[in-house]
């Protein structure tokens, strides 16, 4: 039987783009699902899909690989925790969070250790957690963990958080009683209803697994949850994405957060004379015309220096300003001519990469952080972006290694 129906269904329920998985994993799990069920066929296990919604979500967790530890990212953590002490909370009015999709729950509790560690008192925040997911959100009320949940060298909070028993590592009340679970996912017509906004939220790694447009449907529904000047807590994939809505990346670097609210829309000012962004490249010679292209071309040698025509006063503020209103084209374009004019720049390759990644054209924006890079070894964001093309397409070792070196690159370079 053809997969294109079970491929619709999963899109219909859950935005899943099957291509993001691939077709052998789905069939693995049709597969899987129907020996379970003790139909006979895939025709078969269809029609008891449309009679079972119980079956549907065995299948989506069929399909779900989740993958998740504790202080996963620990920068996204890291930068809410210290934008907290800058708003004013109170128990009346307690900061709300969202983590979305929260998997077996070390995300949300992340949140929660990482609040409770800065001294905020339990009754000032709350925290909503929701996955689609049954058998993940009973691991996560359960919140005992074994050692696959803890990874890296800084475990300090495993001492002061969990206790040790014969199931694992078992979460304390503290911390348990700060998130409320949630079975339900990011398309549900009912998701949230008459919740109030969210001041924080976590939305990594669920983006990568939709096409484009039901990217950009997940993030309005995103923002739309999110109150005024609220936080967006993004993967590292799904980054250039947040350019084509209306947020404002917050300068944290591996964080990937996003304010609500577009960027100001500052007029760009010029001075009287061109803003020099890059290196200009000295003009090549000029070859003697030849006689009598000379003889024709006389008269303009005594033109006015004044009448000749001025270069564009155009700055990479230009070409950002372009990306953030959307056009990408305009942007992409004109970014390439300023290359050309005035030859290559770091920061014009990692803007010209970020331009492609939101166009969703990895390869070239894969070429443009590596020319960035060659020009600029450290340039965090090239390093940053660069790793996320690279975790998609499968390489996690080259990945991983482009993250320590950004991690180590903000650590030396911490303004």
């Amino acid at each position: 039987m053809p997969l294109a129906k079970f491929e619709t269904m999963l899109k219909r329920t859950m935005g899943l783009d099957v291509q993001s998985i691939g077709r052998p994993m789905l069939e693995r799990a049709l597969h899987e699902r129907r020996d379970k069920s003790g139909v006979e066929d895939l025709d078969a296990y269809w029609l008891l899909l449309q009679m079972s919604e119980q079956e549907q979500l065995h299948l989506i967790e069929s399909v779900i690989v989740p993958e998740t530890w504790f202080f996963r990212n620990r920068e996204a953590f890291n930068e809410m925790a210290q934008l907290q002490p800058q708003r004013p909370i109170s128990a009346g009015q307690p900061l709300r969070i969202l983590s979305l999709p929260c998997s077996t729950g070390e995300e949300p509790y992340s949140i929660a250790m990482a609040l409770l560690d800065i001294g905020m008192p339990p009754q000032h925040f709350h925290i909503d957690a929701i996955d689609i997911s049954a058998q993940s959100l009973a691991i996560a009320h359960q919140a005992v963990y074994g050692k696959n949940s803890f990874r890296g060298n800084s475990l300090a909070f495993r001492d002061h958080y969990f206790a040790l028993n014969e199931q694992g590592y078992a979460l304390s009340e503290t911390v348990r009683q700060q998130v409320r679970f949630i079975q339900s996912n990011l398309f549900a017509p009912t998701l949230l209803y008459g919740e109030a906004p969210y001041d924080i939220v976590f939305c990594r790694n669920l983006l990568i697994y939709f096409d484009r447009a039901t990217q950009h449907q997940a993030v309005t529904i995103l923002t739309q949850r999110l109150a005024p000047e609220g936080l967006l807590f993004v993967g590292p994939a799904e980054s250039a994405l947040m350019m084509q809505h209306a947020l404002t990346p917050i300068k944290a670097p591996m964080a990937f957060a996003f304010r609500q609210g577009a960027p100001k829309q500052e007029p760009v000012k010029f001075a009287s004379t061109p803003i020099a962004v890059f290196a200009p490249q000295p003009p090549a010679p000029l070859r003697p015309a030849p006689r009598a292209a000379a003889a024709r071309t006389a008269p303009s040698r005594s033109r006015p220096a004044a009448d000749l025509p001025a270069l564009p006063q155009t700055t990479l503020a230009t070409v950002q300003l372009l990306a953030d209103q959307g056009k990408l084209s305009e942007a992409a374009s004109l970014c390439e001519q300023l290359i050309q004019r005035h030859g290559p720049s770091a920061a014009a390759y990692y803007l010209m990469g970020v331009i492609h990644d939101a166009g969703d054209r990895k390869q070239a924006a894969a070429d443009c952080y590596r020319k960035a890079l060659y020009l600029e070894p450290a340039h965090a964001g090239a390093m940053t972006h660069l790793a996320a093309l690279l975790q998609t397409q499968g390489d996690t070792a080259g990945a991983r290694l482009l993250q320590q070196r950004a991690r180590r690159s903000a650590e030396n370079n911490p303004s």
